[in-house]
C-alpha cells in the first residue's frame, strides 16, 4: 500500500471517479438541503464549496453564526479528503478572523499531508471580496 507520507499527489487516477465523489458528498442532506451549502468542485486532495448567506444563518448579534462557518469548512475538508478512501474527521481547529453579515462565502480546502492512517487538510473560508473569514485545519482518520 502506498504510504503517501507528506505526498498529496493522487497516484491512481484510473480508479478516481470525480462524479461519484461529487454525488456522494452532495447527498449530505443536512449540509446541502438544510444549510444550503453547495459543493462547486472537488478532486483528489482539494475541494471548493460555497454558501449564499441568508438571515437564517445569522446569530443574535446579527453576524453569521460561527457554526455555519465551521460547517462550510468541515464540509470542504470532507470533500477534499474522501476521494479514494473513506476518511472521518477526528480533530479540528478553527481560527475566526473576520465576521460577515451577508453575501456569498466560499471554502477552499487542500489536503496538505496523507499517510496510510491520517489525512490533514487546511481550509480557508473567504467572503466575496476574498477577505479571510476563518482558517480551519482538520485531521481525519483513513478507514481501511
Amino acid at each position: 500500500m502506498d504510504d503517501r507520507t507528506g505526498n498529496t499527489e493522487f497516484n491512481d487516477t484510473e480508479s478516481y471517479d470525480k462524479e461519484r465523489q461529487l454525488a456522494r458528498m452532495r447527498a449530505d442532506r443536512f449540509v446541502c438541503d438544510l444549510i444550503g451549502i453547495r459543493l462547486t468542485d472537488a478532486g483528489p486532495g482539494w475541494a471548493h464549496a460555497e454558501l449564499d448567506l441568508t438571515e437564517l444563518h445569522l446569530n443574535g448579534v446579527g453576524i453569521v453564526q460561527g457554526g455555519v462557518l465551521f460547517t462550510l469548512a468541515d464540509y470542504a475538508f470532507a470533500a477534499a479528503c474522501n476521494y479514494d478512501q473513506e476518511v472521518v474527521g477526528i480533530e479540528t481547529s478553527v481560527s475566526y478572523i473576520k465576521s460577515v453579515k451577508s453575501g456569498r462565502i466560499r471554502a477552499e480546502a487542500k489536503e496538505v499531508a496523507r499517510t496510510r492512517k491520517f489525512a490533514v487538510c487546511e481550509v480557508q473560508v473567504l467572503d466575496e471580496n476574498d477577505r479571510l473569514l476563518i482558517l480551519f485545519r482538520g485531521r481525519g482518520y483513513v478507514l481501511s
